[in-house]
């Protein structure tokens, strides 16, 4: 028929977006398909027109999932900050949907099930801390994700209080206290008279030491009033070069912005373990397991 051999697609039971790989395929391949089947055996019951437009109109509301669920299970770059903005889009694709219902009733039924579970897992995703926070440190979404400003504002807060507490500096141990008691500042060295009433008029505008709360203030006040790198951007290279400028908040931002959103690397880890130890490599020690699965895993 002039057109690209393909093969047909097995859907997977642990794999959802299988399904929608063998119906799109089933959909690209129609016409030999249909002509196939024909010649060698008539007998079998084919698609209705009808349930023909039902697949394409089904492969099209699953598009957008499947997008989703390809970007969310990479490994090459930051996810986690990403899973309140794709909820929420999930959910306005779907809510237009039912505002412009299908003409067939199963994809209806099938679009308002999937209205009620985006609901049921994703309604509250922005008060989820982690995400919450990891969305509020990308550089490229800030508040702006937010769909919620109570959210917004609540998640500023603890983020604050985090670089705080990172901005603190740590009390002298006991032992310290015992040997040196209390700190004694190095003396200062005499000014001399002619430099005297300089030192005095610029005293004040030198940086002394800030209070933590004040310092954590500024440096989110900073970074929120910067302006938005693109989508595609890497926002770890943003914070590489301001980490100076925002040293506390970005000693937060390393332990939120690692956060992978979804348990794809791990289940990969696990799939590969059970590809190390087979019949032959049954007498592997556990050590030994570990140490030839994170090679595997980090080279």
């Amino acid at each position: 028929m002039g057109q690209v051999q393909l093969r047909m697609k097995q859907d997977v039971a642990t794999r959802w977006n299988s399904t929608y790989y063998m119906l799109q395929r089933v959909i690209e391949i129609k016409e030999p398909l249909v002509s196939t089947l024909a010649l060698i055996n008539p007998l079998l019951p084919a698609l209705t027109p009808e349930e023909w437009d039902t697949t394409k109109e089904v492969c099209d509301i699953l598009k957008p999932f499947e997008e989703v669920t390809v970007e969310m299970s990479s490994e090459s770059f930051v996810t986690g900050s990403k899973a309140i903005l794709m909820a929420w889009g999930l959910q306005r694709i779907v809510a237009h949907r039912q505002r412009n219902p299908s003409i067939h009733e199963p994809v209806k039924v099938m679009v308002n099930f999937l209205a009620a579970d985006l609901e049921k897992r994703f309604g509250q995703v922005e008060r989820v801390r982690v995400l919450a926070e990891a969305t509020l440190l990308d550089p490229r979404f800030k508040k702006h994700a937010f769909v919620n400003e109570r959210n917004a504002e609540e998640t500023v807060s603890r983020v604050v209080g985090a670089a705080t507490h990172a901005a603190t500096p740590t009390l002298p141990s006991t032992e310290e206290e015992e040997e040196g008691g209390t700190p004694v500042s190095p003396p200062s060295e005499p000014v001399p008279q002619f430099w005297a009433d300089f030192e005095e008029r610029v005293i004040t505008l030198r940086p002394g030491i800030q209070n933590p709360i004040t310092e954590a203030m500024l440096e989110i006040k900073g970074f929120l009033a910067e302006p938005l790198i693109p989508r595609k951007a890497d926002p770890l290279e943003w914070w590489r070069v301001r980490a100076l400028v925002y040293h506390n908040v970005c000693t937060i931002m390393k332990t939120r912005l690692c956060i992978v959103a979804t348990s794809v690397p791990s289940e990969c880890v696990l799939s590969k373990t059970g590809q190390i130890i087979t019949d032959r490599r049954n007498r592997l020690s556990p050590s030994k397991v570990r140490e030839l699965v994170f090679l595997n895993a980090n080279l």
